[in-house]
């Protein structure tokens, strides 16, 4: 992977800034030592000319003094506002500020002093226009890189301080008081050619001069002392935070790794080091490349180029796999950033740094949870094809059983005989009754069960329910009534058949547990909640605490004494309570043992579905199917039942013929294919065909598919045990017309048969095929 290189790399991690920090005094140092000396130099030289130059008089060896000392403290006050600049910015300290600001007042006050000593020499005063213009240039600019360390942070305000601009403007104040103490210089030697009485002045001023050049000696050496003492207490502060960092990574068992482009040098550390299996100091750049697994190679290198970018780096973060030396293979999860220098298409990547972790054990724990997933589903497979299977063999016979029954109760007219087969026929109805429960549970725990929501009359709908309890409640002798308490909403978005199985439920329940008193269900409308509240409320024998904490558990009831005493399988709350869930509600249960109970389902309406009023009048409500009988239907057709079991096959024949219809049947798909085609060939086709979907050798599907592929358009009625989500339209994919669930309701199937050969004609047939087909495509992915 080739990283873009800066000209002048920034190193940003703790070893390289130390490092730098040790560098710039070594170079800071000597170069104050040698500015010292130069001073020193410069103040012997103008004491040596004031003994010879400042003989005339004292007065004027003094002015000239001050005017000096003038120059001196200027030049002093700047380096001041330097050295206490250099401070702030190594260390970040607001303590150097305040030395700044005072170095600058005092430079301001020595060139005032300067103007004054020197009103009365016009050269002197222009010079001193001049140096205070240079001294307040540079002044700025040290402001401005202090203004920059607070805005752009210390890499910004050391790339300033880098350049030489400073440099070039401290020439230039020393080159100025250079010719402006020659020029002072000048004007003494004049004064000494007229006073030479003044030698002995000159000397004084001589020793002075020396004892000016000690003391400034001496406070640059003081300066340095306390600069060295400040970065060596930085340099402790950083090697304790290093310190501290590195505790806290070794802690979280993460390395951490830096890369410096300039020198394509990797810098890890040694966790860095024991996750690679590399030896001590044995860290390389090439080897950590090499490292990488060949297959996670290119995305690894195609992040770091994404994050190296100079315009728009992206984050870098990646997992990948690495070979140790020893062969071993592990996971690993990489972070880092990258740090440029420069601004917008200039930058130039100057560091890369890090952290990086070994996470092989959660890959692996990752790796097992998606074989447990993988199991589960399998199982899941597995369950549902039994459950299938099951539904299908269970449901074979019932429909049989159930049939004959109806067949029985035709001929028989003795009350005992009918009173026998009714017995029968109630027991076979209740254990469909049950078989359908544990179907439904197994489809609401595989997430399978259809849910179809539409508007639907909340008066209409409880009116229906309660025409359908009122004769369970009549067998017991047991007063039941439906009422609404205040205005309700007109209708609701709901699956009607869900909501009215999971009320037929409870209130199954609520008058198998109640021998006397009453059982009410309440309808009412919270308009604050937008909620539809709908409350069982029964005298029966009532629920203790410990026994509410497993009712909603499938197959599970209050008490062992309850399952003897009432009967039932313990499913029915279980799936009343899941129901309301996928309708998007909650079940609430309030009792008390002894005192009956209130089960209460509440059904939110959306904030963004408007909502109708109404104070509805039960009465008024009745379901369609009472108003009139419904009338058998007579049928002049051909039918071909195709069905493996011979009592399925025989029954359906039964009802079929008792309408009018002519029945062929055949024992399996092949042998149903056969006869279609045959009687088509002959010139007397079956005007529809009932065909099983589960059966040997050629199920329903590859017979329907034959039967089409050999232009066969009559309509098809495919017979399942309707065991999970998913039969219906896979029946109507596979080319049938419409679907009937085993046991087949007998007048349901007569009615079907009537439909689609009177009332549904072949072109109309064909036309929704179509329009299936379309839609079957529409949800197909691209």
């Amino acid at each position: 992977m080739n990283l873009p290189v800066s000209p002048e790399p920034t190193v940003n991690d703790f070893e390289s800034h130390d490092h730098q920090l040790r560098l710039r005094r070594s170079v800071v140092e000597p170069l104050a030592i040698a500015c010292v000396i130069v001073v020193l130099v410069i103040s012997g030289v103008v004491a040596l000319a004031n003994i010879r130059d400042l003989q005339e008089n004292r007065l004027l060896v003094r002015h000239t003094n001050q005017v000096l000392s003038a120059l001196r403290e200027v030049e002093s006050s700047v380096m001041d506002a330097e050295s206490a600049q250099r401070g702030y910015l190594i260390t970040a300290d607001q303590a150097y500020l305040a030395p700044f600001r005072a170095a600058v007042i005092n430079a301001e006050s020595s060139l005032d002093l300067y103007a004054q000593l020197t009103r009365d020499n016009p050269r002197e005063q222009r010079d001193g226009v001049e140096l205070r213009q240079l001294v307040e240039e540079r002044i700025a600019e040290l402001e401005f890189v202090l203004a920059m360390q607070d805005e752009d942070g210390p890499e910004e305000a050391r790339l300033a301080v880098a350049t030489d601009v400073g440099k070039r403007t401290m020439n230039r104040i020393a080159n100025k008081a250079d010719q402006m103490r020659q020029s002072v210089a000048d004007l003494l030697t004049e004064r000494e050619q007229l006073a030479s009485h003044s030698y002995q002045s000159g000397r004084t001023t001589s020793v002075l001069s020396t004892l000016i050049g000690l003391i400034l000696v001496g406070g640059v050496l003081y300066l340095l002392q306390r600069n060295r003492r400040k970065a060596e207490h930085a340099a402790a502060v950083l090697s304790k935070t290093r310190e501290r960092l590195q505790l806290a990574l070794d802690a979280a068992e993460m390395g951490s790794w830096n890369i410096i482009p300039a020198t394509r040098e990797l810098i890890g550390d040694a966790q860095f080091e024991r996750i690679f299996g590399f030896e001590p100091g044995q860290v390389t750049y090439q080897g950590a490349i090499d490292a990488l697994h060949p297959d996670d190679r290119s995305r690894v290198e195609a992040a770091i180029a994404a994050a190296v970018r100079p315009v728009d780096p992206q984050p870098y973060a990646s997992e990948y796999r690495i070979i140790r030396p020893d062969g071993s293979e592990r996971w690993v999860l990489a972070k880092g950033a990258a740090h440029f220098t420069g601004t917008g298409t200039a930058r130039i990547l100057s560091s890369f740094d890090g952290t990086i972790t070994d996470i092989t054990q959660r890959k692996r724990q990752e790796e097992r949870l998606r074989q447990s997933e993988q199991n589960a589903l399998a199982a899941s497979q597995s369950k549902s094809e039994f459950l299938a299977n099951m539904s299908h063999e269970i449901r074979t016979p019932m429909a049989a059983i159930l049939g004959y029954a109806d067949v029985l109760l035709g001929h028989l007219r003795d009350p005992d005989n009918r009173n026998c087969v009714l017995v029968m026929k109630r027991n076979g109805q209740h254990l469909l009754e049950l078989i359908n429960d544990i179907l439904d549970l197994s489809r609401i725990e595989a997430g399978r069960l259809d849910i179809d929501v539409e508007a639907t009359s909340l008066p209409q709908l409880v009116a229906d329910v309660q025409s359908l309890m009122h004769v369970r409640a009549d067998q017991k002798n047991l007063p039941f009534h439906a009422e609404f308490e205040g205005s309700v909403p007109e209708t609701i978005r709901t699956d009607a058949t869900r909501l009215r199985q999971v009320l037929i439920n409870l209130i199954g329940n609520a008058i198998k547990f109640t021998e006397e008193g009453r059982v009410t269900l309440a309808v009412s409308y919270d308009a604050d909640e937008r909620l539809v509240l709908f409350s069982v409320r029964d005298t029966g024998i009532g629920i203790s605490p410990e026994q509410q904490q497993r009712l909603f558990q499938p197959f599970s009831q209050g008490d062992s004494s309850v399952t003897r005493s009432y009967g039932g399988s313990g499913l029915g709350l279980a799936i009343s309570q899941r129901l309301v869930h996928i309708l998007q509600g909650e079940v609430c249960l309030e009792s008390q043992l002894g005192e009956g109970a209130t089960f209460t389902v509440k059904l939110p309406i959306p904030a963004t579905e408007d909502v109708h009023l109404i104070e509805p009048d039960l009465v008024s409500f009745t379901r369609e199917d009472e108003e009139a009988p419904t009338q058998a239907r007579a049928l002049a057709c051909r039918v071909l039942v195709v069905d493996d079991r011979r009592d399925v096959r025989h029954i359906s024949q039964h009802f079929l013929e008792k309408a009018g219809a002519i029945v062929s049947t055949a024992e399996d798909g092949g042998e149903g294919v056969e006869a279609a085609v045959a009687a088509r060939d002959s010139g007397s086709p079956f005007h529809l065909i009932v065909m099983d979907m589960q059966m040997p050798n050629v199920d329903g599907l590859q017979a329907t598919a034959q039967l089409r592929s050999a232009g066969v358009q009559e309509p098809i009625i495919a017979l399942t045990a309707d065991a999970m989500k998913g039969d219906r339209e896979k029946c109507l994919a596979g080319g049938c017309d419409d679907y009937l669930s085993k046991p087949i309701d007998h007048s349901k199937l007569v009615r079907m048969v009537a439909k689609y050969t009177q009332d549904v004609s072949l072109h109309e047939l064909q036309h929704l095929r179509r329009a299936r087909a379309a839609e079957l495509r529409s949800t197909l992915p691209n």
